[in-house]
């Protein structure tokens, strides 16, 4: 989070200079992911992404256009991502409570459900000061950053400090990011990319400071108070920050801050810092807020060019940009303090980047309760692996914190069947395996350490992370050694779920390691046995990827997930979700004055729903179409069980890893691009897909079958008017300006929605074929009743299918 109101302060001072592109040519540059990010998807961009789930479909195009900007003047971009929050950052709720994001999209929620609503293509599911969150989407930017070659790296905690070091280091030459970056030891840095004129624009430190007329230890203090990244929370002395209103002059609380220090100054001759005035305030709390956001912005870790972790303020004293009294100088005092900064004002003065590292040694005294303020210290190791997107965050951040938090799903509402998936024995059974096979690779302090799940509607549990044996030992026998370079999903199903699997050989395949960490996987979901023997579910993936010669890698995924769906026995495919309306009725007007009967909707229901993980080739900026949020629902379910088995495949692998069991990767790996490659080959990796396919297929079935209801057409001719009518009035393909792409083109074109209706369908008959050697197999996860249910929709779609 920028430092707030700065920004336009800073536009509207002057204080920004421009630049061309080409003083950039043949550099490195290092970004801000998350501020990249915010700076593309600005508040009127993605506004429904909350409503329709997954990320943005126009991202891939966004980095593609860029980097060849980039490639253009031979500039190297290096995306830096934000890891772990500190404990500032950390906000909890009480049960039951929403936060103020949560508590709007169930606002628009409702409002578009109330019968009055006619239309909402000027609703917004963001609130005007959210950026869009980039947890859910670092895997799917990890994997657009290989497919393009792009250099990453995930920080440990915080990219502005990450980034500094950085610039401090050589290691780039330029920086992009946030203002939070002026809290750091940087003297210029990158606000603002304008790529069509290939122009930047950029902030010079020493110069801002000048002109503001403070120190940098005061200007860190007024930004506490206003609110950044390790402060969020801006102190009551200033007014609430209203929403704009055009045409109107914006308060800017930064502004009003200055003033506020220059009368300070003014009254108590202090010119050092902000403290004395915090302290006037009489507030405990505040202070508390101070004295942890300073602390935290001396000494937030960053891991440096070793591959170490250390501290943000001993990195920089490397480099004599830092002497203070919170540092001991163990070499000759003379040479040292005519190369320290004494105060914070000949600090400010040292702004020049330094060509060599000092050679002196220090030693750093770190306050006792560091661990209070930013979090409590994993093993260098972890951080490595974090920082290649290997280790999830979610699970990282809980062991430090010791609370793993649910938050709602995006279709917000009184899910029974979500929340009975989540509170689930089997899965939290599957929380404890994965907290285990971490736990075991840390300090007993850690095995030991109670780790509680807190819920938003219900009571917090504490897990049972303590097991005997061991995860690890349980799953330590099994072992699949066939000399694969590349790990294929299919085959893997086809060919390695049977046979010996105690293998001795070493594993030197990146084949054969991921195939390796997906039988463990396996394992600890019961799907293969401790005697190698497959429980039906592995029965029914064996016999169906053997009888299937090709199918996709990521609808081979969908249909695991769809079984394992079905295993918890929480969600029916062919069920109706009376509380999460579909698709509203407006948009599927036709002048009929047909109504569906019960099994029509079911039917409908069913095949939208199963249509709705296929991809929709669309890539808007704007998305602005129908949402459903029962189609929303659904995703939600298939996001859950997608999260929880990639975060058991990357503990295992990590366990794997740590461990060295008949493998020797973590000396054998030379380069990151060795590790990137494996991480590549990680099954349900990325995010679900959104639910438009299926908000598509719902409209297109429903508006066939009433036309061909009420002007008693053949189903052909109901398919092509509902193809047109999809075309022409949802998507507007005549109107280039409606849901354009980022090329400034209308994102859908007649022919790309009948091929993606066409593909749809024939995912449904992958779909179709894997349930009846379900109901085959198991009739407990597929009984004749909805296989029936599947085969009636299945001669429905056929009815309706485009030629």
């Amino acid at each position: 989070m920028p430092i707030k109101s700065l920004e336009s302060f800073l536009f509207e001072r002057k204080l920004t200079y421009t630049s061309s592109l080409d003083i950039l040519s043949n550099s490195v540059l290092g970004i801000d992911a998350e501020y990249y990010l915010s700076r593309i998807y600005t508040f009127k961009k993605e506004q429904f992404l909350a409503a329709i789930g997954g990320v943005p479909s126009s991202l891939a195009d966004y980095i593609y256009t860029d980097l060849q900007v980039f490639q253009e003047f031979n500039i190297k971009p290096l995306f830096v991502i934000s890891g772990l929050p500190i404990q500032s950052q950390i906000v909890t709720y009480r049960q039951n409570e929403l936060s103020p994001q949560e508590q709007h999209v169930d606002y628009i929620w409702n409002k578009l459900n109330s019968p009055a609503h006619t239309q909402y293509s000027y609703e917004n599911f963001r609130l005007y000061s959210e950026n869009l969150p980039l947890e859910p989407m670092i895997n799917d930017l990890i994997k657009i950053f290989i497919e393009l070659g792009i250099d990453y790296l995930v920080t440990p905690y915080n990219a502005s400090f990450q980034l500094s070091y950085l610039y401090q280091e050589n290691l780039v030459d330029a920086i992009y990011g946030s203002t939070d970056l002026l809290l750091t030891k940087i003297d210029k840095f990158i606000l603002a990319m304008e790529f069509p004129t290939r122009e930047f624009r950029f902030v010079d430190k020493f110069r801002m400071l000048q002109e503001f007329g403070l120190n940098e230890r005061q200007f860190q203090d007024l930004s506490l108070m206003v609110g950044c990244t390790f402060q969020p929370n801006t102190f009551p002395i200033f007014p609430p920050t209203p929403k704009p209103v055009p045409n109107y002059p914006q308060l800017n609380n930064f502004k009003i801050g200055l003033d506020i220090v220059y009368q300070y100054m003014q009254f108590s001759g202090n010119n050092s810092n902000l403290y004395g005035y915090i302290l006037s305030l009489n507030d405990p709390k505040l202070t508390d807020l101070y004295m942890k956001g300073q602390t935290a912005i001396k000494y937030v870790p960053i891991i440096n060019k070793q591959g170490y972790t250390e501290l943000y303020n001993v990195e920089m004293a490397k480099f004599n940009l830092e002497r203070d009294a919170d540092f001991i100088i163990e070499d000759d005092l003379a040479s040292a303090s005519t190369s320290s900064a004494g105060t914070p004002n000949e600090s400010n003065n040292n702004n020049n980047k330094p060509t060599t590292p000092s050679t002196t040694k220090i030693v750093a005294k770190i306050p006792a309760n560091l661990h209070d303020i930013i979090s409590q210290r994993l093993p260098p190791e972890f951080y490595f692996y974090q920082s290649i997107g290997l280790m999830p965050l979610k699970l990282l951040n809980s062991v430090t914190g010791g609370q793993f938090v649910v938050r709602p799903p995006l279709e917000l509402g009184n899910s029974a069947s979500f929340k009975k998936l989540l509170t689930s024995k089997f899965y939290l059974d599957n929380l404890d395996q994965q907290y285990n096979l971490i736990t075991q690779l840390l300090a007993r302090y850690y095995q030991v350490k109670k780790i509680k799940v807190k819920f938003w509607f219900r009571d917090e549990i504490e897990l049972n992370s303590r097991m005997m044996p061991t995860v690890s030992k349980r799953i330590g026998h099994l072992f699949i050694n066939k000399k694969l370079e590349t790990f294929d999903l299919r085959t893997f199903f086809a060919q390695s779920l049977t046979g010996e699997y105690n293998m001795k050989e070493e594993l030197k395949f990146k084949g054969d390691l991921v195939s390796t960490v997906v039988l463990r996987t396996l394992f600890l979901y019961g799907i293969v046995d401790e005697k190698s023997q497959l429980s039906s579910i592995g029965q029914i993936l064996e016999i169906f990827t053997r009888e299937t010669a090709k199918i996709k890698k990521e609808e081979l995924e969908h249909l695991v997930i769809i079984l394992l769906l079905l295993k918890s026995q929480t969600l029916k495919l062919n069920e109706v979700n009376k509380e999460f309306p579909g698709v509203a009725n407006q948009y599927k007007v036709v002048n009929s004055t047909y109504e569906l009967n019960a099994s029509e909707v079911t039917t409908i229901n069913l095949i939208s729903r199963v249509m709705s993980l296929k991809k929709f080739n669309s890539s808007p900026i704007n998305y602005q179409g129908p949402v459903s949020r029962n189609l929303l629902n659904f995703r939600s379910h298939v996001e859950f069980i997608n999260t929880t088995l990639l975060h058991t495949i990357e503990c295992v692998l990590t366990d794997l890893v740590v461990r060295q069991e008949q493998n020797n990767i973590k000396s054998a790996y030379e380069n990151k691009d060795q590790w990137l490659q494996l991480i590549n080959q990680l099954p349900f990796f990325k995010n679900v897909n959104n639910t438009l396919m299926g908000i598509v297929a719902e409209i297109y079935f429903e508006v066939a079958l009433k036309h061909q209801k009420t002007a008693s057409t053949t189903t052909n001719e109901a398919a092509t008017f509902a193809t047109n009518y999809i075309a022409d009035h949802i998507f507007q393909v005549a109107n280039p300006s409606y849901n354009i792409n980022v090329y400034g083109v209308n994102s859908t074109t007649a022919d790309q929605m009948k091929t993606d209706l066409k593909d749809a369908v024939a995912w449904w008959k992958t779909f179709v074929g894997f349930i009846k050697v379900v109901n085959a197999v198991d009739k407990s996860l597929c009984d004749d009743s909805l296989l029936k249910g599947i085969n009636d929709a299945d001669e429905f779609v056929n009815q309706f299918s485009l030629p």
